[in-house]
């Protein structure tokens, strides 16, 4: 009785350790575990406790309660507002009684580095603080807004693992929260500057900062839009945040609501929002409302509990979890960014943080990957995205359909299983695995809502662990496993959660037995406490086929069941389990067969067996059984150990199975099966062979070896002992599977030695083998077969070597005997099929050998061995070429046979033991002869054709090299009597002197030739270029006359129309060449638009080679004739059209009357006039040719190849005269009255003309003095009315003058611009510090151009100092001797060179006049749309998205004005223009279109924007009542203006008087005195107010948005005229007009100076006409189309958009303004230029990098510095879009692999825009750089790599520099003088260079002192 009191007794201690809880009285909100100190942090209402996790004591309690008076935010005005949107169970607690409406609510509570942070609320929002963990010493404090000061908006956030950085994410409280105060998301610091948001420092500017926060776009959003946060992780550098929230922006608030996940990177170079993601998640088809989740690091999962409503313990109410791996969520965020950014779909959404535009495509983003990351330069990615496919789990874990509401759950991760712990708002935990889902164990506790659960104590087991349940008011801790204190396996199958583990014989819980069936249900019919108690045998062999396995159980089995399986789980390497079919005998008895165990390398094999039922999936039960595998056990003793199952073969040294045994005849002796009769000591292999130089292994079993034993080396010697082997190593292994075992492995390398040379070898050798101890102590092994030999000594031929037994290894290979693994080792073929076979020679070729050698001759037969081989040619050596060899052919290459011929056969010798055969053809060796050479002169050019005649010219293998001097000579054609060949290029050095001409025979036979060949120049041709073209009717036939000289040195003469046809000359000689065109039709062109443009055609003078082009024309019309007597008349006139249009005279055109000739006496276009012979001519001609055969001759006109029949001549035999004079009388008649009315046409014109006037011309006649004046009624004024600017249209007719630049002015603004760059040193020697006379000046040149020593030297010293105006004033002084600097190859001399020589070849190559097209086209394009007046670079068209007006809601359009100049305040001196303006232009700008426009026609000057003064003409006042009707018609357009307007201008400011202000004033002149003018500036009193910015004044403002508007620009006084047009009786009110000069600007600027200095500042050019205003505008009071307020960039989040349709519409339309020009520009460089005759030209041609630094440097350079080539007013806008055409050549010349060590490439590329260039220019680059690498690629693969060899040393420019250039090289000079005086004393004897630098040195320091 006492004993069982005292069991109930310790059942109640266990059951009370097993569970422990603590109360509280105030509500609990949440709690963290610490693992290091085992600690629970738990926050409450208005307290904060730490507690042992061992036995939840209390350690630590702060009181966080605030003040009675604290103005908090109740939590009672809260739940009405929640209710309506989502009900979150586990907060609902709190608007209970028990929670005071001043209580501080605990909002974040997370562990950091030992230490914790609470974030609770306050009366001025939620605050944190860092506490210590144990006892909760306050460390720091944050008094700045962290959380939402409501407990109801949860604030959830995480410590990130990698930075240690807070993500935190807030709902907010609309009532109490501040929008700006408290991100929605954020980063902030835990360690500097406690708990402050990340800032990112993005600019220096205060605009340009910018915090790692994001927010909603505006405070309306926190009321209206419903977004609560409710769990957050992180994965990788990813954070994810999961809410409840509204789809969208435009959804209202009674919406559907919708579960979402997002994500953005962490990094800190941008702001989240550049990274944000969002897409909707949902759970099954009816789950898509999260209520918490948990992600589970070790499974790399989040699980999530869905809710089916919003609503809280509805009927309906039902719950699901859903699993959701990263990998899937990484791979659906991809998709999403993929579908958005790469593909351009749909739009990115997300109203509510940014405005929703549409998706663009990126095509450089296609590499992106799922953890994609934008740049921090990255301004084409669109954020932030939102993806509308929700992430979907269709199949739930588990679903609950109880009116409950869960509210917590927790992860524990298994071997192979997952756990899941639920908590609901009744109290209930619910516990389940995920492989046993319909088991769920429930568990009740006495609180009324789970808040959170955690397991604790994982570690080392998981049996160990604690489950931490946190109540509204209790923290419970309960063991996970109580199964323990359950010993039988009856007590622990009652029990739900416990199993009982068969094979350890213990209770335990369901989830630890992970390898046991815990599904086992009380209402099954097999106990589960079933086990095996027998099997018979439990020993097996796997040899064995006939077993069965009888199994008997503890327990009957009811014998309804059926379908058993046996299963064996083998503890291998693999740990497999089989199955076999088992069949129940009895109620308690199971027969099997054991599986098939194959393939395995295993001895022993430990299997448990347990039976499987197939219907319940149950196994039960459990026997160890031992499989054996005889053929793998190593040992005699381990062997019979299992003498049962295996025995021990003593022949074959191995362990055989009994079943083995009896298919072996051995003798019974040869088996052992006791261990005691095992040797101890034994071979592992029965048969051991050891070849000669070979390597071996001999591994020795020793029997029961104890675990010291070693051994110290192993001996292999012969019964003589006349040698020993020691091994090389050895070995001892213990074996692992069999105990007592030790395996000796010696290792042998049988080496050469001295002693082999006495054995013969012709059979084996056998050898002992013994084992030396640590000892010294020799262990002998007895009955060893271990046997030496040596396959070349045992086969001493093919046969013997093949008989021998296969076991040696030997084959017969490379004509000796050998072992295979030597032939292995060296690499070596051997012929697969062993078999001795005879070699046999079938054929040679050649037979015909040069004297000399070299020829490759070929040996055809079969059964040939390269190995060893020796071939001899008549007693010549013939070197084996193994690569082109074979068995069955043999190429060798012939040796030098001297001097003397002959002939025999071929012998072949198959090593020192092969055979040795000879062939029965025979071999001759002998020299070719030369017997002529034609012709013996070529032209410089080549392609003279060579034809030498011989004999024996294709002995050997036809390899003939022909040479002229060192130029080969291509091979066209060879026999063995002929050679053809046709010459190449020759060295102009070569020109007129005799070359040797040489002949090579097969790459060594040499023979030169007797004769010598001239090279002569290259024709003269005086009329055949790119600049001469020929005309050519379409019939052809027309003679093409080409004159030069030297036409007779060239061998082939043809003429190339269009690359299809060649045609030969029709005459040729020394001076002149013929050629007849071919018809159109033969050059397969019938469409007219082929023929009506140029043909190319080419003159081929051998390889000399022109270029010209011939103009086909339409054939002329030779009208048909009238049958005509002859005897009347003897001129003949056949009239026609366009018969010398071509330039035809009367010699190449003839006329045939039958077979006679009518003289021609005269011809002109439209008709031709012979005399026909007087008599009929003769039907045959005197060759017998029938020339008629009609009753009449044909009239037959023959031009070129036109052939036109025109009539018949009749010879009538009566000729009437009068007939023939009347008709002459007539004619005459005719012809006086036709003169006498064309005098009375031109009369009449003429007097036509003279009255003609113009009102809008460009110019007047100076001729004509009187002038219709223009009559205005308003004004009554008269004006000369000017055109508008034609040079700004792009169509019009007349071309702009190029205003290009001298070249002593273009140099001087290069230098100045290239020393000007951000990127390079400027000299420091801009100042002489000694003016050095003249004579020192040349001194210093002559020593220069005379010592290229001290040039060099100089040049490097300058190199060395990095300053580039010296090298650059080196370079200059040197202008006419740069070729001495071409060997340096630097990249900064090169692109000097360019700047000296370019100018020319621009100019000749029509460069310029592309470039300044370019240029008009593109300032006409952007000067047609709105530029910003402050921000000048901004304008509406451009080429450089930087620059572009990103405003969409400009609203202009285009309107013509009328402008009445007034200059000299003189009411006489008016003019007129038209000017077209823009709307929304400033009055600045309207300002400037004026006097751009004024100023185009040159005459004015001191023109300024500022001194002028613009005023609207307005009619305002009343007319008296005569002139009313007069008044109301002169009232212009521009009473247009607001009257409304006008009129409060009028009485606003009638009586002030400001600059800016907009004035109405009377004019006194008596021509405005019916007027009133109205003033317009840019600011003044009327000025439109924007955020705080004033907008300045457009015509708009002013109400001017259509045509005809009148104004009056008044200039200043000191603005001045300056040409007039002639006058002449001119009065007082005669008008002054203007004439453009015809000559205006043609060369802006000219040479008068042609002295060359460094500019100090950029020249006004005369385009410059003070066009820019001098007051600088306040740029943050004042704006013109772009605000550039605070609020406006706060709302945009960036100044320039980049993801704007409109934008990337107008880049390309401005430029398809510019494309063709472009085009064209290319083009012409990439031609015109390379092809031209400059000094550039030839540079790139011979120095390849050249190439490089003209097209990737000084291209870009004139494009970025266009004024340096042309006289212009560059403005921002324009210069921005010539940098990005600049940049293409950057780009497409810059990236090539030649250039990766350019020194300027690496300066520029970091200024280049590469997306906007290759965005626009894509096709325009790959156009560039297939030119480039044409050019570069024809450059680097040109024959002649010779040094450069023009005539041409520098430029041919003259001109004089400045003497301070020379000053500061002389002072350079003079500061190295030891230096450069050690040099030239080194140099020579000649002292005179030495002499120049010492009075040069002398000079400088006299005159330095003075």
């Amino acid at each position: 009785m006492k004993i069982h009191i005292i069991l109930l007794l310790l059942f109640d201690l266990i059951n009370f350790i097993l569970s422990i809880q603590i109360d509280f009285p105030n509500p609990l909100q949440r709690f963290v575990y610490d693992d290091a100190t085992d600690t629970i942090l738990l926050a409450s209402v208005n307290h904060i406790y730490s507690l042992n996790a061992s036995d939840l004591t209390i350690l630590s309690d702060i009181n966080l309660s605030p003040n009675e008076n604290d103005n908090h935010c109740l939590v009672t005005n809260k739940t009405s507002q929640l209710s309506t949107n989502y009900y979150f169970p586990t907060i609902s607690y709190l608007s209970s009684s028990s929670s005071p409406s001043h209580s501080t609510y605990n909002q974040l509570l997370l562990l950091i580095n030992q230490t914790v942070l609470i974030c609770s609320t306050s009366n001025r929002g939620g605050s944190c603080q860092l506490r210590s963990i144990v006892n909760l010493n306050l460390l720091k404090n944050s008094s700045q807004r962290i959380v939402s000061s409501s407990p109801f908006y949860p604030s959830i956030g995480f410590i990130s693992e990698h930075n240690s950085i807070l993500y935190l994410a807030n709902t907010y409280d609309s009532l109490c929260d501040p929008f700006y105060e408290i991100p929605t998301i954020s980063g902030r610091l835990l360690t500097k500057d406690f708990l402050s948001i990340l800032n990112l420092n993005s600019g220096l500017s205060a605009l340009q900062q910018s915090t790692y926060t994001l927010r909603l776009l505006n405070t309306r959003l926190i009321k209206d839009f419903f977004l609560s946060y409710l769990y957050g992780f992180e994965h990788g550098n990813i954070s994810y945040f999961l809410t409840i929230q509204q789809s969208d922006i435009s959804h209202s608030r009674a919406a559907k609501l919708q579960t979402k996940i997002l994500r953005f990177c962490q990094t800190f170079k941008q702001s989240i929002i550049k990274s944000y993601v969002e897409m909707p998640i949902t759970c099954g088809h009816h789950y898509s409302y999260l209520v918490t989740g948990k992600f589970s690091k070790e499974n790399q999962i989040f699980y999530g509990i869905f809710r089916n409503t919003t609503l809280a313990n509805s009927s309906n109410t039902g719950h699901a979890i859903c699993a959701y791996s990263i990998d899937s969520i990484r791979e659906a965020f991809f998709q999403t960014i993929k579908n958005c950014i790469v593909d351009g779909k749909g739009y990115r959404g997300l109203g509510f943080i940014s405005p929703d535009t549409h998706c663009v495509s990126n095509k450089n983003l296609n590499e992106i990957n799922h953890d994609y990351c934008p740049d921090n330069d990255d301004s084409f990615f669109q954020y932030p995205i939102g993806g509308h496919r929700s992430l979907e789990q269709n199949q739930p874990i588990i679903e609950f359909n109880e009116k409950i509401n869960m509210t917590a759950i927790e992860i524990v991760s298994l071997e192979q299983d997952v756990m899941i712990f639920l908590g609901d708002d009744q109290g209930t935990v619910y516990t389940f695995q995920t492989s046993n889902k319909n088991q769920v164990i429930k568990e009740n506790f006495p609180s009324s809502m789970i808040i959170d659960l955690k397991i604790i104590n994982k570690n080392p087991s998981i049996r160990n662990a604690n489950l931490l349940v946190l109540t509204n008011n209790q923290i419970i801790k309960r063991k996970l496993s109580t199964c323990e204190q359950y010993t039988t396996c009856d007590e622990c199958s009652k029990i739900d959660h416990c199993h009982w583990c068969s094979r350890e014989k213990r209770c335990t819980p369901s989830f630890e037995c992970t390898n046991e069936n815990h599904q086992f249900q009380r209402n099954i019919q097999i106990n589960r406490c079933t086990n095996i108690e027998r099997v018979f045998p439990d020993t097996i062999s796997l040899h064995s086929s006939d077993i069965q396995l009888e199994i008997v159980l503890n327990i009957p089995l009811q014998l309804n069941l059926d379908e058993y399986q046996c299963r064996f789980h083998i503890h291998d390497h693999e740990n497999s389990v089989l199955y076999t079919n088992a069949i129940l005998r009895d109620d308690r008895t199971f027969k099997c067969f054991p599986p098939v165990l194959s393939n395995r390398n295993q001895s022993v094999y430990h299997t448990v067996l347990s039976l499987y039922h197939l219907k319940t999936n149950l196994t039960f039960g459990y026997a160890k059984l031992v499989f054996i595998n005889c053929s793998n056990m190593l040992s005699c003793s381990f062997c019979t150990k299992y003498s049962n199952q295996c025995i021990w073969n003593l022949q074959t040294v191995s362990c055989i199975s009994h079943e083995n045994k009896k298919s072996l005849t051995l003798h019974r002796k040869r088996f052992v099966n006791h261990l005691n009769q095992c040797p101890s000591i034994y071979l592992q292999q029965s048969i051991n062979r050891l070849a000669l130089y070979d390597k071996k292994n001999l591994i020795v079993h020793i029997e029961q070896c104890q675990k010291e034993f070693y051994v110290q080396s192993c001996r292999l010697n012969d019964y003589r002992k006349r040698f020993v082997f020691m091994s090389a190593n050895s070995m001892v292994v213990q074996s692992t599977d069999e105990n007592h075992l030790c395996i000796v492995k010696c290792t042998f390398e049988l080496k050469n030695s001295a002693i082999f040379s006495q054995i013969s070898f012709h059979r084996p050798l056998h050898l002992d083998l013994s084992l030396e101890s640590i000892n010294k102590t020799l262990i002998s092994i007895p009955r060893t077969h271990i046997s030496l030999y040596h396959c070349e000594r045992m086969g001493v031929n093919c046969t013997s070597c093949l008989q021998l037994d296969a076991s040696y290894g030997c084959v017969w290979c490379n004509n000796m005997c050998m072992f295979k693994n030597h032939t292995l080792e060296k690499q070596i073929t051997c012929p697969i099929q062993q078999e001795c076979l005879v070699p046999i020679i079938e054929d040679i070729e050649p037979l015909l050998l040069p004297i000399n050698g070299g020829t490759l001759v070929t040996i055809k037969g079969k059964h040939f061995d390269l190995f060893n081989l020796t071939i001899q040619l008549v007693d010549i050596s013939c070197q084996l070429i193994e690569e082109e060899s074979s068995d069955e052919k043999i190429v060798c290459q012939s040796g030098d046979a001297g001097t003397t011929t002959r002939t025999g056969s071929v012998q072949l010798k198959f090593g020192r033991h092969g055979p040795q055969i000879q062939s029965r053809q025979l071999i001759s060796y002998m020299n070719p002869t030369i017997t002529s050479v034609e012709p013996l002169i070529g032209i410089e050019s080549g392609g003279t054709l060579l034809t030498i005649v011989g004999d024996n010219l294709t002995l050997g293998n036809s390899h003939i090299a022909v040479f002229i001097g060192t130029r080969p000579c291509q091979l066209l054609s060879i026999s063995r009597t002929k050679i053809q060949c046709e010459t190449s290029l020759f060295s102009s050095l070569m020109l007129n002197e005799q070359q040797s001409i040489k002949f090579l025979f097969d790459r060594q036979t040499k023979i030169d030739s007797e004769k010598f060949f001239t090279i002569v120049p290259n024709p003269v041709l005086h009329s055949f270029d790119n600049y001469h073209q020929y005309q050519s009717f379409l019939s052809g036939g027309h003679q093409l006359i080409i004159h030069g000289e030297n036409f007779h040195s060239v061998q082939n003469i043809r003429l190339e129309f269009k690359r299809i046809i060649f045609v030969s000359p029709f005459f040729s000689n020394k001076t002149h060449l013929i050629f007849l065109t071919p018809s159109i039709q033969e050059l397969h062109l019938n469409d007219e638009n082929d023929y009506q443009q140029e043909i190319e055609i080419i003159l081929h003078l051998d390889h000399f080679n022109k270029t010209s082009s011939v103009i086909y024309i339409n054939d002329p019309l030779i009208y048909e004739l009238e049958p005509m007597l002859q005897t009347y008349t003897n001129e003949l006139i056949i009239h026609g059209a366009n018969l010398t249009t071509i330039g035809h005279t009367k010699e190449n055109v003839n006329v045939h009357i039958g077979c006679d000739i009518c003289t021609i006496v005269h011809f002109q276009v439209d008709k031709i006039i012979c005399q026909p012979p007087v008599y009929r001519p003769k039907k045959y001609s005197k060759t017998n040719q029938l020339c008629y055969d009609s009753e009449h001759p044909w009239i037959i006109v023959t031009i070129d190849n036109i052939h036109s029949h025109v009539g018949y001549m009749i010879y009538p035999k009566k000729i009437v005269i009068l007939g023939i004079i009347t008709g002459c009388l007539l004619t005459m008649l005719s012809i006086i009255l036709i003169i006498l009315i064309i005098v009375c046409i031109r009369i009449r014109c003429a007097q036509q003309k003279s009255r003609r006037r113009y009102l809008y011309s460009s110019g007047m006649n100076p001729h004509n003095n009187e002038k219709e004046a223009y009559k205005d009624d308003l004004l009554h004024k008269s004006y000369q009315k000017l055109p508008m600017l034609e040079s700004i249209l792009p169509d019009s007719t007349a071309i702009p003058t190029i205003p290009l630049r001298s070249y002593i002015n273009y140099l001087q603004l290069c230098y100045f611009y290239y020393f000007n760059e951000s990127n390079l040193s400027i000299s420091s020697y801009d100042t002489p510090k000694a003016n050095i006379k003249h004579d020192s000046i040349d001194q210093f040149q002559l020593l220069m151009e005379t010592n290229d020593e001290l040039l060099d030297y100089f040049y490097k010293i300058i190199l060395k100092s990095k300053n580039k105006k010296l090298l650059s004033n080196l370079i200059l002084i040197q202008r006419y001797h740069l070729k001495k600097f071409l060997q340096y190859k630097n990249d900064l001399v090169y692109f000097n060179i360019c700047l000296l020589t370019a100018f020319d070849g621009l100019i000749s190559n029509q460069i310029t006049s592309l470039i300044f097209q370019l240029y008009y086209q593109l300032k006409y394009k952007i000067f047609s749309g709105p530029i910003d007046a402050i921000e000048q670079t901004c304008s509406y068209y451009s080429l450089n998205n930087h620059t572009i007006l990103h405003d969409q809601s400009i609203v202009f359009n285009s309107i013509q004005l009328i402008v009445h100049i007034d200059y000299l305040n003189q009411s006489n001196d008016f003019l007129v223009l038209n000017v077209t303006c823009l709307s929304c232009d400033t009055i600045s700008q309207v300002k400037q279109k004026i006097l751009y426009q004024l100023n185009s026609y040159r005459k004015f000057q001191c023109l300024s924007i500022n001194d002028s003064q613009l005023y609207l003409l307005t009619n305002t006042k009343s007319c008296s009542t005569s002139s009313s009707s007069s008044c109301s018609s002169s009232t212009t357009s521009s009473s247009n203006v607001p009257l409304a307007k006008k009129s409060l201008l009028t009485q606003f400011f009638s009586n002030q008087k400001n600059k800016y202000s907009t004035t109405t004033t009377t004019s006194h002149d008596s021509s405005y005195r019916d007027s009133i003018i109205l003033q317009l500036n840019d600011i003044d009193n009327t000025n439109e107010q924007i955020n705080h910015c004033k907008k300045l004044n457009t015509l708009q403002h002013y109400g001017i948005v259509s045509d005809g508007h009148e104004f009056k620009l008044i200039l200043s006084n000191h603005t001045q005229l300056i040409n007039y047009i002639k006058q002449s009786n001119c009065t007082l009110t005669s008008k002054r007009t203007l004439q453009r000069h015809p000559l205006d600007c043609q060369y802006c600027s000219t040479d008068h100076e042609q002295t060359f200095s460094y500019l100090t500042s950029i020249p006004i050019s005369s385009h410059s006409i003070g066009l820019s205003s001098s007051v600088e505008i306040d740029r943050t009071h004042y704006f013109h189309l772009l605000n550039h307020t605070y609020e406006e960039i706060g709302e945009s989040g960036h100044l320039l958009m980049t993801n704007n349709q409109s934008e990337t519409y107008r880049l390309f339309e401005t430029k398809s303004s510019i494309h063709s020009v472009l085009i064209n520009l290319i083009e012409t460089l990439f031609t015109n230029f390379l092809h031209s005759d400059n000094y550039l030209s030839e540079l790139i041609e011979q120095y390849a990098h050249f190439l490089h630094i003209f097209y990737g440097h000084f291209i870009p350079f004139i494009l970025q510095n266009l004024n340096s080539l042309f006289d212009l007013s560059m403005d921002k806008c324009l210069t921005s879009s010539f940098d990005i055409l600049a940049t293409i050549f950057q780009i497409a010349c810059t990236s090539q692999i030649n250039e990766q060590h350019c020194s300027l490439c690496h300066e520029s590329i970091n200024n280049l825009n590469i997306q906007n260039c290759t965005l626009l220019f894509a096709d325009e680059i790959q156009r560039v750089r297939l030119h480039y690498s044409n050019v570069e690629r024809r450059l680097n693969n040109r024959n002649s790599t010779s040094e450069y060899s023009s005539t041409n040393t520098g430029i041919n420019k003259i001109f004089e520099l400045e003497p301070s250039i020379t000053n500061h090289l002389i002072e350079y000079l003079c500061l190295h003088v030891e230096e450069i005086t050690e040099l030239l004393k080194s140099q020579s004897t000649d002292n005179k260079s030495l002499i120049i630098f010492f009075n040069l040195v002398q000079t400088y320091r006299s005159n330095r002192k003075t």
